[in-house]
């Protein structure tokens, strides 16, 4: 689905990230794991073409993206979420999931059901009405999440769903996820609380100062020394 190959981009003197390779299979959980700086989110920024690559080549159900402009690349069928809350706070929680459907032309009663449709397998159908702004991390985080699946996305790009929550917030997280999965959604997600990661991926990779330095089931990462030297210990 999604093909990633030697990519370069740096800010300055500062690489931040060098010469990366991947391959995401659709219908899976992919993770991206690594130290603060790795070049996690600069990775997203590429691939939803937020920031430019300088070079190397993205590749997305077989079509070239990488100089491809945002909106093109949401069209295309990518959609993501923000590590810092990115919504429109003094908006609705209707409004927010159904600006997301905005890019495409359909019939206004079809765009409702369909909110509706996110809204409940969200748990967020009697808060549709809420200013986003007055809403707990947790519902933030589900509306930015619905936002992205009003785009019909094919792959969505998580960027620390769960980060800032308490345990039972990571475990209904956890079981959106891979309910989205098991619905054919293929997952990308970015994620510092170890546990989740481990719990919900069938892949992950590592990067760290913007390299990859390992990719492996949950099991093999859990095991490499080099991951435990950089990240888990």
């Amino acid at each position: 689905m999604l093909m990633i190959r030697n990519l370069h981009k740096r800010f300055g003197g500062l690489h931040a990230l060098e010469n990366v390779s991947l391959v995401l299979e659709s219908r899976k959980i992919w993770s991206l794991i690594g130290p603060n700086g790795a070049g996690k989110t600069t990775l997203f920024n590429l691939i939803t073409g937020t920031l430019p690559a300088d070079s190397g080549k993205i590749e997305f159900m077989g079509a070239d993206i990488t100089d491809m402009k945002p909106h093109e690349i949401c069209r295309k069928g990518i959609a993501r979420t923000y590590q810092q809350k990115n919504l429109f706070p003094n908006l609705s929680v209707f409004d927010n999931v159904v600006a997301g459907m905005l890019k495409e032309s359909m019939e206004e009663q079809r765009r409702k059901e369909r909110v509706y449709e996110i809204l409940e397998f969200l748990g967020l159908e009697e808060k549709e009405k809420e200013i986003v702004s007055s809403l707990p991390p947790l519902d933030s985080k589900l509306v930015e999440l619905g936002r992205a699946l009003a785009t019909t996305p094919k792959l969505i790009l998580l960027d620390e769903l769960v980060g800032g929550l308490v345990p039972t917030e990571i475990e209904k997280i956890c079981q959106i996820v891979e309910t989205l999965r098991d619905r054919g959604y293929t997952i990308f997600q970015i994620g510092h609380e170890i546990r989740p990661i481990m719990r919900t991926s069938d892949w992950i990779f590592v990067l760290d100062e913007g390299c990859k330095i390992a990719e492996g089931s949950p099991e093999e990462i859990r095991d490499n020394k080099d991951v435990h030297s950089v990240y888990l210990e």
